[in-house]
């Protein structure tokens, strides 16, 4: 039989031999497309590869393309760490989260508590009882049995409590700001209703005078002047000033403990520094609830207690507070000369009475300026006022005139003694102080034993008078 031998034949017979010689049959194999596999059966058919065998079906390897989603699986190996670093990473992220929450929650903590500051100072700029109420130090003495007393006896009052509060009005903003600037507890401005229910002109049996109850002794130690014609004690702004004064001093002196220094302020340094002395040498506690004072100073700081538990709390003890505006309801003038505060406060269109309370410590009056330059008025009148002052004549000087409505002159027999006809409200510390004496002297040209006195009782004031009184 005879073989064709054309060029194209002998070309593919001579390239196929050379890919024989070198090898690649496997490579060629492994290329499973149509084309290369036709011409291979046509060359086994023609018999030039021989060579080449024929390999199984189920011994060839199927070919994958390699392509970068999915990487040949003979070239990745598995990671032992992939789990736990997996684990780490979630971790990671929940502190992350943990951590965004406390920051958004310290942000909202602290706009909360800018508001809640915002808020206190706008509703303490409407209520002066919420000034008092933030300047409140003391510890808390409620479950003492002395001060759970005096808070149920003074609570079933309501009305009593209110009338306090309403007569406080006038004087706390004035004694609030002096606390605040000497930054002093205010608990203290409290202690007027213990010492005189807020009443300017207060007197005790005792022979203490004003809001603040100075004795004579201790008012003139600290600057409050008392003469026939004016008295300190009872000028607000003095006998403020005087008081802190001396709290702030027995404070020192008892080394930082208010209720010492408040107990003191009522017996006396000397009385709470004995007590002391005493319980240390028996070996017994120095507080205040543990000392052996008088009956009077140990009702004292548990009643200012007990104001403190219900002003603090009013709704607790069915008391309806009212709101005290929180600026200033009086006003000062400087008054240069002597002005009879009637003819002021009527001029003026203001209740005398309303006036001459604001301004006790003037005890005629009339101002007298070598003692005081300086009045009490209600700040919405002071304008008025001003003009009525600068519009009177001055008045004249009554220094040296005893009180009016107390004595009548008149123009008989001259008598050997002065005499003052007692009314009702008066007791013998008044007196003795409207007509420039002392109780002890009354007491001894009247024999009296007792300070007792009653409306309509003639008490010997002095002796060789001018002038007779009846």
């Amino acid at each position: 039989m005879k073989t064709n031998n054309s060029p194209f034949r002998v070309t593919i017979t001579f390239f196929i031999s050379i890919l024989s010689i070198y090898g690649l049959p496997n490579l060629v194999s492994a290329q499973t497309n149509s084309d290369d596999q036709s011409i291979l059966n046509a060359a086994r058919a023609l018999g030039v590869v021989k060579n080449i065998p024929r390999t199984a079906p189920a011994q060839q390897q199927a070919y994958t393309p390699r392509t970068q989603a999915q990487p040949a699986a003979n070239t990745v190996k598995p990671d032992p760490y992939a789990a736990k670093r997996q684990q780490i990473l979630r971790q990671n992220a929940a502190r992350r989260k943990a951590h965004q929450q406390r920051i958004q929650q310290a942000q909202r903590q602290k706009y909360q508590k800018a508001n809640l500051q915002r808020t206190q100072q706008q509703n303490s700029q409407h209520n002066l009882w919420n000034r008092v109420y933030q300047g409140f130090r003391f510890r808390d003495y409620k479950h003492q049995p002395l001060v759970k007393k005096y808070t149920r006896e003074f609570s079933r009052s309501p009305q009593r409590i209110q009338q306090l509060a309403d007569r406080s009005s006038d004087y706390l903003f004035m004694v609030v700001n002096e606390l605040n600037r000497r930054r002093m507890p205010t608990e203290l401005a409290l202690l007027p209703f213990v010492e005189s229910a807020y009443k300017n002109s207060a007197f005790s049996h005792a022979g203490a005078a004003g809001m603040w109850q100075f004795i004579p002794a201790t008012g003139r130690r600290y600057g409050l002047k008392q003469t026939r014609s004016y008295d300190a004690r009872l000028d607000s702004h003095q006998a403020t000033r005087a008081a802190l004064d001396y709290l702030q001093k027995l404070n020192r002196q008892f080394k930082g403990d208010w209720l010492l220094a408040l107990a003191a302020y009522n017996c006396g340094e000397y009385r709470v520094e004995r007590e002391i002395a005493k319980n240390r040498s028996r070996g017994k506690r120095t507080d205040y609830w543990s000392l052996d004072l008088p009956r009077e100073t140990r009702q004292y700081v548990p009643r200012l207690l007990a104001f403190k538990e219900i002003y603090r709390n009013p709704g607790a003890y069915q008391v309806r507070l009212k709101g005290i505006p929180n600026s200033p309801a009086l006003a000062r003038i400087n008054v240069n000369k002597p002005v009879n505060l009637r003819k002021a406060a009527a001029r003026a269109g203001l209740p005398a009475d309303k006036l001459l309370a604001l301004n006790s410590g003037y005890l005629h009056g009339i101002t007298t300026p070598r003692f005081s330059n300086q009045i009490t008025l209600p700040r919405r009148y002071a304008g008025r006022l001003h003009k009525a002052i600068q519009s009177l004549p001055p008045a004249k000087d009554v220094h040296n005139v005893s009180a009016r409505g107390y004595a009548k002159y008149s123009r008989g027999k001259r008598s050997k003694f002065r005499y003052h006809k007692v009314r009702r409200g008066d007791n013998l510390f008044q007196i003795a102080r409207k007509h420039g004496t002392t109780v002890k002297r009354i007491k001894r040209l009247n024999k009296m034993r007792s300070s007792k006195i009653w409306p309509g009782k003639r008490l010997i004031i002095a002796k060789s008078s001018r002038r007779s009184y009846s």
